[in-house]
C-alpha cells in the first residue's frame, strides 16, 4: 500500500470522512470543532472519549483486542503516548498513509496549529523520531500530564506490553526492521 493506495485499509478506517484535499479517511482524533479536519493536532477531547470507552483512536470502532501504539523510540521506551491506542491493523495503514510518518523528510507544521486542546506535553517534541515504534499491549491506562503553556494533555500508558514491531526509512521508504 503506497500513501495513495487505499484499497487495503481496514474496512472502519475506510468508511471514514475523507479528506477533501488528499482523499485519506480522516481519524476520529484528527476531527475538530465544526467537523474540520486537521491532520496536524490531536484532538484531546476525542482522544480521551476514544480511549476512555475503549475505540480505535482512528477509525472510532471498538478496541475488541489488543491495543497498538505508534511513537518514537522514547514513547516505545517509557511506554508512554501522547496518541491514543488504535487497532493493529488501523497503525499499519497509518505507517503508509500519514505524510509525516511514511515520507522521511515530511515534517509535521510548525506549532501555529496547537490549541489549549491540542497542546504538546512537557517532556514530549514535535520533533520526528529517526524510525517508528509500533508497540502492541493487552492494555493501557489513560491519564493527563501538564502543557507546556499550562494546563493539562491527555497521556496514554502502556500495560501488558505483548511485541514491538520497528520501522526506520531506507531509501526514502518506511520499512519493518527485521526483530531484534
Amino acid at each position: 500500500m503506497t500513501s495513495t493506495d487505499l484499497t487495503n485499509l481496514p474496512p472502519a478506517l475506510a468508511a471514514r470522512p475523507r479528506d477533501e484535499k488528499r482523499g485519506l479517511p480522516i481519524p476520529v482524533v484528527n476531527m475538530h470543532d465544526g467537523g474540520a479536519a486537521d491532520f496536524v493536532t490531536l484532538n484531546g477531547t476525542a482522544a480521551l472519549r476514544v480511549a476512555l470507552a475503549n475505540r480505535c483512536s482512528l477509525c472510532d470502532e471498538p478496541l475488541a483486542g489488543p491495543a497498538a501504539f505508534l511513537g518514537g523510540p522514547m514513547s516505545a521506551q517509557t511506554g508512554c503516548y501522547s496518541d491514543p491506542p488504535m487497532h493493529e491493523a488501523c497503525a499499519q495503514a497509518a505507517l503508509t498513509l500519514c505524510p509525516h510518518i511514511a515520507r522521511p523528510h515530511a515534517r509535521r507544521a510548525s506549532e501555529r496549529s496547537l490549541t489549549q486542546d491540542s497542546a504538546v506535553a512537557i517532556g514530549f517534541t514535535l520533533e520526528k523520531p529517526e524510525e517508528w515504534v509500533m508497540v502492541v499491549s493487552s492494555g493501557y491506562l489513560v491519564g493527563a500530564t501538564p502543557a507546556e503553556g499550562g494546563g493539562l494533555v491527555p497521556l496514554f500508558l502502556v500495560r501488558g506490553r505483548m511485541r514491538e514491531r520497528r520501522f526506520v526509512y531506507q531509501d526514502g521508504v518506511l520499512t519493518e526492521a527485521p526483530a531484534a
